[in-house]
């Protein structure tokens, strides 16, 4: 291939941006023309990924109007639908029409012409939270310094349940198109780890309204594939050089270790994932800034070699020693190539950087070794030694920040020991692999489990409090009584959880020990149930006599949502409506609810519509500077006591956290 002619073709494609005075609010997220320009390559290589792209952001934008995005949002999520597979423009054609599933490593291929797909976005100068959503999108790690860039946003989870949903809904070569009901089931029951359940529920609400129907509008689509189809013969030629320009950037990532693209204006206009994670230099830092050696090399050199090519016009090498964290040098060998225009000009020098001792084919295979070294080799959960190196680098955040809490979950299987002895081993590993896969599908992105032995699992819960913790166990803990585990009907499989949350003067040893206390206090009072340890007097094991009799019947609760300010009250009286509610007290900024009726004799029923409490809500607005996404979020601080006196306290709890459980749902909550 023409290597400078394609990557002239690299340069021209960013020189629009900071050139346009355009006032569309597009060009706010990527510049107008580029943005045609991709979805042109792409309709060029494939309509029909265009038109599941295009039927992607519509679902996308449906779900963000209703988690009560505002326009400058919801245009953002639309752009990322369009462009989260423009990746695929490089794609040949026997891995992108192949008629049945893809291999691993044509997946994986694919994957990583998606890496592709977010250095070139850079490079354009695309929105952050933009090339951040279609990162996210596809688990690409796109900035290996800021492992906040990496964290699943709101924006990318909504991608990931409309992307999903059409996909299911489109008929494939290797099976039939789903219904939209069996496509929302296959969601909900992946909700957790995968899909957000508040995501899915704000799906399955939009499809039920008129909006939906522009999804099948096939009008409307034919006509936007018509607008973006090119239809001169140079249009199609810029098509067509769009697409050999992302197989060549994909055939420099696979190659080296780093590459990057100085302009003659001696700014960089490309940098790698690669030259991130070597030079400690993020895109956005780089990218539109004056070129200066002293980036990629700390010893000085007679003539920096982009220099030397953009006098000499010819190709050079030279060698690089970095220190890799172990203060190991490593060797490095360094290609600087000329980019010509048509005339024979230097407009660029690109730099390619690989290791001169070490091949990039085997790393695949090291990265089998890796997950074999840091995973349990029965359940696929994380081992002991991964789990404290994990536990370890979460403490040490908290000790960065220690105004952000963390908690530890501690879970046994109960009588495990009976089912080995009953039903034989075989059945007993069958019992740990459905759990954690179980648990795995019901917790969060950033959670972590982890086998800390035998039938015992530790849960790390990153930014997360004590009562969100609580909350998260109890949800696990039913979900695992609820659910067929093993495959046998006479297997009851229960499980019992201890909770801990960080405090001052704790270490991640003591913390986990004191999860481990609570743990063993759900064993000794029955099993199947939810314990609490915490220094604190007041509050010690859930459930337990030390608590005061004050707190003990308190159960408090923070919900963060993201529905406009005008829905809200909605949202509230449908809770209200569904749920044997009543409103006591009304004010602007909180109110009093009582759920439930109590039975005629007064006191708590077996049933939950008859055993009822007071939720006290508070209503205040999230300060901007605590919104990661940006979006608008409202906080309700929730504090629920029981209307009479229940037998047992683990049975108010258990109705606190249900009735908070559904209120979040309703208001579409994180």
């Amino acid at each position: 291939m023409d290597s400078s002619r394609l990557l002239n073709s690299l340069v021209k494609l960013v020189e629009p941006v900071g050139n346009s005075s355009s006032t569309n609010p597009v060009d706010g997220i990527i510049n107008l023309n580029i943005l045609r320009r991709l979805l042109a390559s792409l309709c060029y290589r494939d309509a029909d990924t265009l038109r599941h792209s295009r039927r992607v952001g519509i679902l996308s934008v449906g779900i963000g109007s209703r988690l009560g995005w505002e326009d400058n949002e919801l245009r953002l999520i639309e752009i990322a639908s369009l462009l989260h597979d423009i990746g695929k423009i490089g794609v040949p054609d026997h891995i992108l029409f192949k008629p049945g599933k893809l291999s691993p490593d044509e997946a994986e291929y694919i994957s990583s012409h998606h890496c592709v797909a977010v250095e070139l976005l850079q490079a354009c100068h695309a929105d952050r939270d933009l090339i951040g959503i279609v990162a996210q999108s596809h688990g690409i790690d796109w900035n290996p310094i800021h492992q906040r860039d990496n964290e699943t946003s709101l924006g990318s989870r909504i991608l990931a349940v409309a992307d999903a949903f059409d996909s299911l809904t489109t008929k494939k070569t290797y099976r039939k198109a789903f219904s939209e009901k069996e496509a929302l089931n296959v969601l909900h029951d992946q909700s957790g780890k995968r899909f957000d359940r508040n995501v899915v529920a704000a799906l399955e609400r939009w499809l039920s309204t008129e909006n939906s129907k522009a999804l099948y509008d096939t009008q409307a689509e034919d006509a936007a594939i018509s607008a973006n189809s090119p239809a001169t013969p140079e249009a199609k030629l810029d098509a067509a050089n769009m697409c050999h320009l992302f197989q060549y950037v994909h055939l420099c990532e696979n190659l080296y270790d780093a590459f990057y693209v100085v302009s003659d204006q001696r700014n960089v206009i490309l940098w790698s994932i690669g030259a991130t994670r070597l030079f400690n230099f993020q895109a956005y830092d780089l990218i539109g800034q004056q070129w200066s050696r002293s980036i990629v090399e700390t010893s000085s050199r007679a003539e920096d070699s982009i220099e030397k090519v953009f006098v000499e016009n010819i190709p050079h090498c030279h060698d690089l020693n970095l220190k890799d964290l172990h203060g190991s040098i490593r060797e490095f060998g360094v290609q600087s190539l000329p980019i010509l225009d048509d005339e024979g000009y230097v407009v660029a020098v690109a730099e390619l950087i690989c290791d001169n001792n070490q091949s990039k084919k085997n790393r695949g295979q090291f990265r089998k070794l890796q997950m074999a070294a840091t995973r349990d080799a029965l359940t696929g959960a994380v081992n002991r030694g991964e789990l404290d190196e994990q536990h370890d680098k979460i403490h040490q955040k908290w000790e960065s920040e220690p105004t952000i809490p963390y908690s530890v979950v501690f879970m046994d299987i109960d009588r495990f020991k009976l089912i080995n002895d009953n039903h034989s081993h075989a059945v007993g590993d069958r019992v740990l692999v459905d759990i954690a896969r179980l648990v795995q599908d019901e917790l969060y992105s950033g959670e972590i489990i982890g086998r800390y032995g035998g039938e015992e699992f530790v849960i790390l819960c990153p930014e997360t409090p004590l009562e969100t913790a609580l909350e998260r166990a109890e949800r696990l803990r039913r979900a695992i009584a609820e659910n067929l585990i093993s495959g046998r009907e006479e297997i009851k499989v229960t499980a019992s959880f201890g909770v801990a949350q960080i405090e001052q003067g704790d270490t991640s040893q003591s913390v986990l020990k004191r999860a481990d206390n609570a743990l063993y206090d759900a064993k000794n009072s029955g099993r199947n149930r939810t314990c609490h340890k915490s220094t604190r007097k007041t509050n010690s094991k859930k459930g337990g006599d030390s608590e005061s009799k004050k707190e003990k019947w308190i159960h408090e609760v923070e919900i963060v949502t993201c529905v406009a300010n005008v829905m809200l009250p909605k949202k509230l009286q449908g809770f209200v409506q569904d749920n044997h509610s009543k409103l006591i007290d009304v004010k602007e900024s909180e109110l009093v609810i009582h759920v439930g009726n109590p039975p005629l004799l007064g006191g708590w029923g077996s049933k939950s519509e008859k055993q009822p409490v007071k939720v006290h809500i508070e209503i205040s607005e999230l300060p901007r500077d605590e919104n990661k996404s940006g979006t608008k979020r409202i906080l309700l601080k929730t504090t629920t006591q029981p209307i009479g006196r229940p037998s047992k306290h683990e049975t108010f709890i258990r109705r606190a956290i249900q009735v908070t459980e559904a209120l979040r749902s309703y208001l579409i909550a994180d």
